[in-house]
């Protein structure tokens, strides 16, 4: 009898982390990695057409025009939070001392939704990760970098962690 898997191949994550603070195109190892390796298909908010309103909230924070912020930022919370109600989990990479509140939100919203909600530093230890997770995010949940997430999803992908309610849709158990 074989053992299934590529339970992954087809399935949809969001990689979240740091846009407005973050270095630009820490995205792409983790992007292609996961689809060339795992056949995941990524959303990346960076590369999102929404990105087409920053030039116009730097105009608007120059300007100190809040309510032009506030309205312009709404369009992008509401676009990226309904985003995450169609994936089937998250990665968020949370660098140490990287400013990010949008992440922050969007790690809530994949654990409300009962979502895995996966967190990688890049600190090469999770204590990094800021204390606040621990109370609501599982430590297995939680990766020191990249490799370790990765090595972590190719047993997901074998269906190592069917013990793991997190994951019972990826599984197809309910």
């Amino acid at each position: 009898m074989s053992i299934k898997t590529g339970y992954l191949k087809g399935k949809s994550c969001y990689l979240g982390g740091p846009i407005q603070f973050g270095e630009a195109g820490w995205r792409d190892y983790p992007k292609n990695k996961l689809s060339k390796n795992l056949g995941i298909n990524v959303f990346d908010p960076f590369t999102d057409p929404k990105q087409q309103w920053v030039p116009e909230i730097q105009k608007a924070q120059a300007a100190k025009d809040y309510e032009r912020i506030a309205e312009i930022a709404k369009n992008f919370v509401r676009k990226d939070l309904g985003t995450i109600d169609r994936q089937d989990f998250t990665i968020s990479y949370l660098p140490y001392k990287v400013p990010t509140a949008g992440t922050v939100h969007e790690i809530v919203v994949a654990d409300n939704l009962k979502k895995p909600a996966l967190l990688v530093t890049n600190q090469n230890d999770i204590s990094y990760i800021p204390v606040w997770y621990y109370g609501f995010i599982p430590i297995e949940f939680m990766f020191p970098n990249w490799e370790t997430l990765f090595e972590y999803l190719k047993e997901v992908d074998e269906g190592l962690h069917k013990d793991k309610d997190e994951w019972s849709f990826v599984y197809g158990d309910v």
